[in-house]
């Protein structure tokens, strides 16, 4: 193939760009990526200069393919992490709660099933030593046990607190969970997890704090419990109570153990439900209350309606309009005459 290059005009360069472009599609990417690595980013970037300011081309010099491939990890992991704490989980806890409260109350009663298969092999007298099967279902039921006594106590202990910078120190709030701090208090690290939120407090109370000013600057701190949606049914569903039911589940009591259980369960998710639907009920009337002792008391005093009134009067005064009374005038003049008279 014979290339005459013109020299007239662009012509030159139109032919260079050919060549460089059959060039690049005649060797495969894998040997160009090796043979230059840098190469790519001219390639693939040729779109990527922008026009500065002065007139000129400012080349913008990005990443090249072998940097974004080793750099792909760990990008997928921040995205991953930044769609994890954007996403809302709060609907997501309480779709879920039901599958896992639903896998667990049947596992329990797989396992407790799986006790009365091994029934007559064991003996605590002629055959103490039980078969693997009854040790490894032994294992699994205390596992499910723990488990939901770790979650009772996450629930309960579940508390977050809230500085009321505001408030004044002489009035206590009147809350149970109120307790004075000094600003800028240090904080152990082993406070903040458990069972370090456990003693911690009882140390304060017990022992007095060794950096305590009474000169100092304190706040209120109000200790909210606020338990997780998804922890909270799972306590309901699947309480240590109704662990402990379906533990003794056997062919003889199952009619009834099995319906204690179920209302248990319910039991505490209808009172959970009605206590929240409480709170917000409480909460949905004092904003109308405050919004109407806003609108009707304060806001008339706030946003007093103003008018700007113009008054206008006459160009001539009240006791001009005396002098330009024409009766007036005469009894000025006769007045003026007798003067001038007598003089």
């Amino acid at each position: 193939m014979r290339v005459r290059l013109v020299t007239r005009g662009g012509s030159r360069d139109f032919i260079k760009d050919q060549l460089t472009s059959q060039l690049f599609l005649s060797i495969s990417p894998i040997t160009l990526l090796y043979i230059c690595p840098n190469i790519s980013s001219l390639v693939l970037d040729h779109g990527d200069h922008k026009q500065s300011g002065t007139g000129g081309t400012r080349i913008i010099r990005s990443r090249t393919v072998w940097e974004r491939i080793r750099s792909w990890p760990m990008d997928r992991i921040n995205r991953f992490e930044e769609d994890f704490k954007a996403k809302d989980w709060d609907e997501w806890n309480q779709a879920s709660s039901w599958f896992a409260a639903i896998g667990l109350n049947t596992l329990s009663i797989v396992l407790r099933i799986g006790h009365w298969f091994d029934g007559p092999k064991y003996d605590p007298i002629l055959n103490p030593f039980r078969s693997s099967l009854a040790v490894w279902i032994s294992f699994c039921e205390w596992m499910l046990f723990s488990l939901s006594m770790v979650n009772a106590i996450y629930v309960y202990l579940s508390t977050k607190n809230y500085h009321l910078f505001e408030h004044r120190l002489n009035d206590r709030p009147k809350s149970n969970n109120v307790q004075m701090q000094e600003v800028g208090e240090p904080v152990p690290a082993w406070a903040e997890r458990y069972p370090g939120k456990i003693f911690y407090p009882l140390l304060q109370v017990i022992f007095e704090h060794p950096g305590f000013d009474p000169n100092s600057e304190c706040v209120w701190v109000i200790t909210m419990w606020c338990p997780s949606s998804f922890c909270l049914d799972l306590f309901c569903y699947y309480s240590p109570a109704q662990v402990l039911i379906l533990n003794y589940l056997s062919g003889e009591n199952y009619f009834y153990l099995l319906p204690t259980a179920v209302i248990i369960g319910i039991q505490l998710k209808v009172l959970v439900k009605l206590y929240q639907s409480l709170i917000k009920d409480r909460q949905i009337i004092f904003n109308e209350v405050y919004n109407e002792y806003t609108e009707k008391f304060v806001n008339p005093n706030c946003f007093v309606h103003k008018y700007e009134v113009g008054i206008q009067t006459d160009v001539n005064r009240a006791w001009d309009k005396i002098n330009t009374n024409p009766k007036s005038k005469q009894k000025q003049k006769s007045k003026k005459e007798i003067m001038d008279k007598n003089i």
